[in-house]
Parts: C-alpha cells; sequence; structure tokens
C-alpha cells in the first residue's frame, strides 16, 4: 500500500502541490518561531550560567518596582555584607531604565523598541555584567562610557562628545570607554551608557542608592551558607541570591518573555494550518472522486476496504512529511532571517548559531502530518466503501453521506451561539467579551456545517447581479453543482474574513472611544507634553516650558507604580489646580480639596476593587515605603486618571521619582497656540523624544496603539487569507481537471476561450463573494456584540467601518479573479478533440 500511494503521489503530483504549499506555509511559521526562541533562549541562559557573579543582593522592593522607578537601598548595606564571614567583597551597582542618547545631528539614536539603560561603572570591573572593548573607565560628569551597537549607530568613537538625557538632566559628556552590551539580567542586549557610582546616582536616580550589591566570595566558602548567612544579618529587607538561583530566575523569566511570544505565533500557525485545512479535505475529496473508478478497480482484484482507505492515508502521510519538511527548512531560514535583521539594525542580541532542538523537529512532523491525515480521512474512508462492481461502470460515484446530520450538529451550534452572546451582552466587560468570542468561534463551526445546506440559495442570490448570459450562468451553475466543495473553499475565506471584519469594527470603535474620552478629559489646558519612549522625563523640562514667552502655568503629572493590599495600582502625582483646570473630573463624593489635605483620591472601579469609600483608611506600599492615606474623594471613570491620586507634595513624600510623565501647558490669552508650541519645542531642543502636541493631535496620538496592534494582526491574518486564496486556486484547477470532456464539449458547440475563461472567473468570483459575506456578516455581529458587551469598560462608542468593511470584500473579489487566471488559462489551452476523448 505504501507503494501504492507512492506511485499515486508521483503520478498526481501537480494535484497535490497546493496541498503541500499550505502544509509547509502553516509548519513554515510555527518552525520559524520555534527555532528563532529557542536559539535565543539558549544562547541567553547560556550567558547566565557564565555571566553571574557568585552572590547577587537586590533590595526587597515592596511593590513590583517599574523599570523607572528602582528599589533602592543605601551603600551602608554593602559594609555590613562585608561582615559576613566568607565575603571577600561587596560591590554597588545601579541599573536604571530611563535614558536616551542623542546623536551629532541631536536626534535620538534608535533603540528599536528597546528600553536604553544607565548603569553605574563598578569599581572593580570584574563585577560588570559587560566587557569594555576599548578605552578607560569614566568619571564625573563630563564622562561615559557606551554599548558598541550604540555608539556604532551613532558613529562615535573614544573621545567624541555625546549628548544624552538623563531623568534628572540634559547632558554633554566625553566618550572614554566602549563596552559590550549587559550579558544578563533586565538590561542585557540592550542599549548601556555607564557613569562613574556618584554621577550616575545624581543623573539616574536624584539621590543616593544602589539596585544591586554584587558579592564575591573568599576561595572555598559555600555560596548557598554564605548566602543565608547575609540573609539573616540584613533581615527581609533585601532578596540574596546565588549564581544559580539568578540562572535559575533568569532562564524563568526568559521563558515567559518568549513564551509569549511564542505562543502568539503559534496562534496564527494554528490558523494557518485550520485554514489550509479546507484546502487539503476539498483536495482529496476531489481526487478521490476523480480515481473513484480506479480505486473499484483496487477493490475488484482483491484490496480489502482498509487496504484502500490505508493507500488514500498514505499519500497524505506523504504530501504531509513533505509539507513538513519543507516548512521547516524555511522556517529555519526565517529564523535566520530575523537574526539578521537584527543585525542589520546593529541590535546585537547573543548569539550561539541556530537552535534546531529535537523537540521542535518532533512537533513540526507532528503537526504538518497529523493535520494532514486528519484532513484526508474523510475522503479516505469514502474510498474505502466503494464496491468493486463500481469498478465495471463508466461513472462511478462515491458514496457521501446525507447532510441531515450535519446540518442538526450546525443548528444546534448556531442555537448556542446565540446563547453565548446573549449571556455575554448581559454580563459585559471582559468576562463577557470571553463568552462572545466563544460564541464566535461556535458560529463559524455552525456556518461551516450549514453552509453545504445554504451555499446554492446563496450563489443563486448573489450572482443575480452579474445577468443570464451563458458564461455567467455557466460559471454560477458549476459553483451550485457540488454544494460540499464550495462551502468548504468558501469556509476557508470565511474564517480569515470575519476575523479581519470583526477587528475592524472593534477597533474603530475602540479609536473613537479613545478620542472621546481623551477630548472630553482634556480642560482647559492648549498643549500636552509628553516623551515619546520612556514614560519619564526629566523635571527640568517643566521648568523650561514655564519660562517660554506666551506660557501662562505648567501643570505637572507624575506617575510610579505601588500596592494596596495586594492588588498592584498605578501612583499619580498632580500638582496644584489639575483637576481644576487640565483634567476634567467628576466626583461621585468628595471633590479636589482633599489632595490639598493629603488624602487621596481614587476612580471608581479602582475604589470598588479596593472596597473604599470616601473616609475610610488605606495602606500604600511605593519604593518609598509604606503610608496610610485617607480616601477624600472618588472619581467618575476618567481615562486621564486610573490611579491613586495624590497631590504632588504628598507624591514627593512617599518618595516618588522626581520625573515628570505628563505636562499640561495653558497658554496665555491673546498668544496663538501654534506660536508658543513652536517656541517650547525650540526651548526643548535638547530633548528631541518629547511631544509637544495640542489636544486634538494628542488625543490621536493615543490611538497609535490601536493601529500597531491592528497593523500586526492583520499583517500575519493574509497569511490566512492567502493560503484560503490557495484553496480557490485548487479548486478551480481540479475542476478543470475533473470537467475535462465537459470542457471540450462546450467548446466543441461553439464556446470560445474567451467565455471559458469568463466562466471559470465567474466561479471563483461565486465561491470568493460566499466565503466573503458570511466572514462580513460573522465579523460585523460580533465586532458590534463585543463592543456592547465592553461598553462600560472604555469602548463606549460603536463605529461601523461602512468603508473600510466594503473595501475588504472588494479586495478579496479582486484577488477571486486573479486566483481564476491560471486554471482559466489551463482550462482554454486544453485540445478540443483530447478533451473530448478524456475518461
Amino acid at each position: 500500500m505504501f507503494k501504492l500511494g507512492l506511485r499515486s503521489v508521483l503520478a498526481h503530483r501537480l494535484r497535490f502541490v497546493l496541498c503541500t504549499v499550505a502544509v509547509t506555509l502553516g509548519i513554515s511559521f510555527a518552525s520559524g518561531a520555534m527555532v528563532f526562541t529557542d536559539s535565543l533562549s539558549t544562547a541567553l541562559k547560556k550567558n547566565f550560567e557564565v555571566s553571574t557573579a557568585d552572590i547577587t543582593v537586590t533590595p526587597t522592593s515592596p511593590i513590583k518596582a517599574a523599570d523607572d522607578t528602582p528599589a533602592t537601598f543605601q551603600n551602608s548595606l554593602a559594609d555590613q555584607i562585608l561582615a559576613v564571614p566568607g565575603v571577600a567583597d561587596a560591590i554597588p551597582q545601579l541599573l536604571v531604565g530611563d535614558v536616551q542618547v542623542l546623536d551629532p545631528a541631536g536626534k535620538e539614536v534608535e533603540n528599536y523598541g528597546l528600553t536604553t539603560f544607565g548603569a553605574s561603572w563598578p569599581r572593580v570591573i570584574g563585577a560588570a555584567p559587560f566587557r569594555v572593548i576599548t578605552g578607560t573607565a569614566p568619571w564625573g560628569e563630563q564622562q561615559l562610557a557606551l554599548d558598541q551597537s550604540t555608539a556604532s549607530r551613532a558613529g562615535y568613537s573614544v573621545g567624541d562628545a555625546v549628548r544624552i538625557v538623563t531623568p534628572a538632566k540634559a547632558v554633554t559628556a566625553t566618550l572614554t570607554a566602549i563596552t559590550t552590551s549587559a550579558a544578563a539580567g533586565p538590561a542585557a542586549g540592550a542599549p548601556l551608557v555607564s557613569f562613574d557610582g556618584a554621577t550616575a546616582q545624581r543623573l539616574l536616580l536624584g539621590k543616593a542608592g544602589w539596585t544591586s550589591i554584587t558579592v564575591a566570595l573568599k576561595p572555598g566558602s559555600d555560596p548557598n551558607t554564605v548566602g543565608q548567612a547575609i540573609s539573616k544579618a540584613l533581615g527581609d529587607q533585601v532578596k540574596v541570591r546565588t549564581a544559580q538561583q539568578v540562572a535559575a530566575d533568569g532562564k524563568r523569566d526568559l521563558d515567559t518573555t518568549f513564551g509569549s511570544f511564542s505562543l502568539v505565533l503559534a496562534l496564527f500557525a494554528g490558523l494557518a494550518l485550520f485554514v489550509g485545512t479546507f484546502l487539503i479535505v476539498n483536495t482529496f475529496a476531489m481526487v478521490v472522486a476523480q480515481r473513484g473508478k480506479e480505486l473499484a478497480m483496487l477493490r475488484a482484484i482483491g484490496a480489502s476496504r482498509s487496504q484502500v482507505t490505508r493507500t488514500i492515508l498514505t499519500e497524505s502521510v506523504i504530501i504531509g512529511f513533505l509539507g513538513s519538511t519543507l516548512g521547516l527548512l524555511i522556517g529555519i531560514g526565517v529564523a535566520a532571517g530575523v537574526r539578521l535583521m537584527y543585525q542589520r539594525f546593529n541590535l546585537r542580541i547573543p548569539s550561539a548559531g541556530l537552535e534546531v532542538s529535537a523537540g521542535t523537529i518532533i512537533a513540526c512532523y507532528v503537526i504538518g502530518i497529523g493535520v494532514t491525515v486528519a484532513a484526508a480521512a474523510p475522503a479516505a474512508r469514502r474510498a474505502g466503501k466503494l464496491p468493486p462492481i463500481a469498478a465495471m461502470r463508466d461513472d462511478v460515484q462515491v458514496p457521501e453521506r446525507s447532510l441531515l446530520v450535519r446540518g442538526s450538529i450546525g443548528g444546534f451550534m448556531l442555537l448556542m451561539t446565540v446563547l453565548f452572546v446573549a449571556i455575554g451582552v448581559a454580563a459585559g466587560d471582559l468576562p463577557g467579551a470571553v463568552l462572545i468570542g466563544m460564541g464566535a468561534g461556535l458560529a463559524v463551526l455552525a456556518v461551516v456545517m450549514l453552509s453545504p445546506l445554504i451555499s446554492r440559495y446563496v450563489v443563486r442570490v448573489l450572482m443575480f447581479p452579474f445577468g443570464r448570459r451563458a458564461p455567467v450562468t455557466l460559471g454560477r451553475r458549476n459553483a451550485e453543482r457540488n454544494p460540499r466543495r464550495t462551502a468548504a473553499t468558501a469556509s476557508a475565506l470565511m474564517i480569515s474574513v470575519s476575523l479581519i471584519c470583526g477587528l475592524m469594527v472593534i477597533s474603530a470603535s475602540a479609536k473613537a472611544s479613545i478620542n472621546q474620552s481623551v477630548l472630553e478629559a482634556l480642560g482647559t489646558s492648549d498643549l500636552v507634553v509628553t516623551n515619546n519612549g520612556t514614560p519619564n522625563f526629566s523635571a527640568q523640562v517643566g521648568d523650561r516650558t514655564a519660562e517660554v514667552p506666551g506660557v501662562q502655568s505648567v501643570h505637572r503629572v507624575r506617575q510610579e507604580t505601588g500596592q494596596v493590599g495586594d492588588t498592584d495600582v498605578k501612583v499619580t502625582g498632580v500638582s496644584d489646580g489639575t483637576l481644576d483646570g487640565p483634567i476634567v473630573t467628576k466626583f461621585d463624593s468628595g471633590s479636589a480639596a482633599a489632595l490639598a489635605a493629603g488624602q487621596a483620591v481614587l476612580p471608581r472601579n479602582l475604589a470598588k476593587t479596593l472596597s473604599l469609600t470616601v473616609g475610610t483608611s488605606f495602606d500604600l506600599k511605593t519604593t518609598g515605603g509604606v503610608r496610610r492615606l485617607t480616601v477624600g474623594g472618588i472619581l467618575s471613570p476618567n481615562r486621564q486618571l486610573n490611579a491613586v491620586v495624590l497631590s504632588l507634595a504628598t507624591y514627593e513624600q512617599l518618595g516618588g521619582p522626581p520625573a515628570d510623565s505628563l505636562l499640561y501647558v495653558d497658554v496665555a490669552d491673546g498668544k496663538e497656540i501654534a506660536t508658543v508650541r513652536a517656541a517650547v519645542l525650540d526651548r526643548l531642543k535638547d530633548y528631541p523624544s518629547l511631544q509637544v502636541r495640542d489636544q486634538k493631535a494628542y488625543a490621536a496620538g493615543a490611538m497609535q496603539p490601536v493601529d500597531a496592534v491592528l497593523a500586526a494582526v492583520g499583517f500575519l491574518l493574509t497569511m490566512a487569507i492567502l493560503i484560503a486564496l490557495l484553496g480557490i486556486v485548487n479548486t478551480l484547477a481540479l475542476g478543470v481537471i475533473e470537467r475535462t470532456r465537459e470542457i471540450g464539449l462546450l467548446r466543441a458547440i461553439g464556446m470560445d476561450r474567451v467565455q471559458l475563461r469568463r466562466m471559470l472567473r465567474i466561479e471563483s468570483v461565486a465561491i470568493t463573494l460566499l466565503g466573503a459575506l458570511l466572514g462580513l456578516l460573522i465579523g460585523v455581529v460580533f465586532g458590534v456584540a463585543i463592543q456592547a458587551a465592553m461598553a462600560g469598560s472604555g469602548l463606549g462608542v460603536r463605529v461601523v467601518p461602512v468603508g473600510q468593511l466594503a473595501l475588504a470584500v472588494g479586495v478579496a473579489v479582486l484577488f477571486a479573479v486573479l486566483a481564476a487566471v491560471w486554471p482559466s488559462r489551463r482550462a482554454a489551452r486544453l485540445d478540443v478533440l483530447r478533451a473530448i476523448a478524456a475518461e
């Protein structure tokens, strides 16, 4: 049976090419993600294993500190650690992720999404997380060191003057050393600027403090024993980890980071394979139908039902194996291409070569072969049911099941869909949206099950505007002839179109909701100053802005992270008058005057989560310690203030970082906003990453993340649409082979080549319209339902982008015409006499 299956694949290789392509695309997507993440993870894990100190001591922060608000401790702790038996040296270090490097033209050096870290140069260079390539240690504010990648992108060499922006201020310093990037820890592979210890504290923290202490042990000392002694001496104010524990934590963090990345790509790989499954199902169904007499002949000469079934399954295994092999090889190339892209941008990610693990290889073959065999199984079972007597007939019909059972299951799933949507809309918020998403999945499956029952009638209605000319009528009837085949081909496109249309509705609604909420929350301020990249910027920015002629007042907003009980919260400090003008606020209870009294103001949803009301007290933990506060006001939902709000004075008393995250600027009466904005930009030219925008531009900027997500998801969904279009090409091409004699007869009775090509194009358009419009219906319905469920969570404006949806359907039809080009040309070139003589 294996030889017979192999010979069959070789004999009909053209029929199986697109099947192999579908499997290849899906597997390459998955294998590329696995190979790249495995390679990077392996390289970084090796760096963790060879780069860590004997023991690392870090502060035990009461919160999960953000990069811009690091937990710190004083230098006296290093002296206490030195007193512990077995410790040879204790070297304090500082690492803060809030620095920008400017090129000679004054523009920020591109870091391609990575955080640029500022670090202290340790007094013992062997304790540093980096290596020195060339130069000497920096000293004072007039000297610094850069990592090689950043220096190369900016064109700097040792001795050049470098302009940088730190949380404290902008400075110009001489480049005295070029180093590697950090080999391990949170700054691994990221841009790195280093200063001497005292300078790093002034520029990065604005106060004395360190973020870690590297401990070197005396020869013969046991790390675990010394670590326990340090913990006992310092108590719960520090976290003590041995090199082995640091490596384990680093690996776990990497697994989490790359696990999320791999999961996203795996989901889209699964989508590509799922859509490709329809192509494979169709191919085997059509091939089995075309080879009915051949398979019946096998039964007649003694082959059992199981042997015929195994022959078809063997063909699917061969195709799955070929597709998986090609997909794995292409995936390795994809991973190598991603690495080259990083190198092209001078991003020095740790390299240990491409890691193609046994698990990746096994997974690719199991998934590729498994999906292909599962898709071919229904056709294989039908082939096994062919009776031997069928070999004596001219027209062999492969037995198919009644659509009654399939329709009943689809109807039940459709009813369950309605139930899920109704409950989801009633529940609202994220749980409701999840239920609606589950309903959407059921709806897609229901339509897949029901489409063979309705496709004939839907196609008839959709093609009515195209007229009744012979090519149109024949093309429509070809699409109606085999409802199962038409439905399977259209379903692949329907899935992709429904996802894209649903995303269009949700993203358009999200953008409109964000725009409305931001504009409603913005009050009297004419300009808003934010940072493009790192969240905070130097307090000097506000001082300089206030000095610009035409600026009436500047309102500061500062942010960090904190904890109330076990709940992580944002903490916002605002200057006096911010809630009375720049930010429009409505209070359910209390007032903004509570801030001046040292009390806190909470948004309604946060107060509800924490079970707090006006007058109640709570403990707020921040990087500066713990403080008991009283609730002085409850805010109505406000997009600008979804945090524990404090006055700037209270915020500073809690040890919040002395850096602003947002400035609201009021322009003096009689002054042109555009003129004042230009003057502010000129005054802040040392800070090129800052954005100074009016209210409309600021609201538009708030919508950029939605556009970015939509673009990324849309690009990945395009893969699924391409596979669906391959399915249409495949169906038409196999249909030409199946209907060779019919095409010859049509040509013999007077149909010319142009009419024949038009007939196949109409058939392609009919299938595409069926899939596109079903997808449009599902996508819009569930997009609107999710918006309704999330209306109380910031998605209050409903927008159905009719123009974009129409464009999506139009593009699908255009691609349908293109998909018919090759099959129609092939059909038009058939020799008429040979076609008539074909079986």
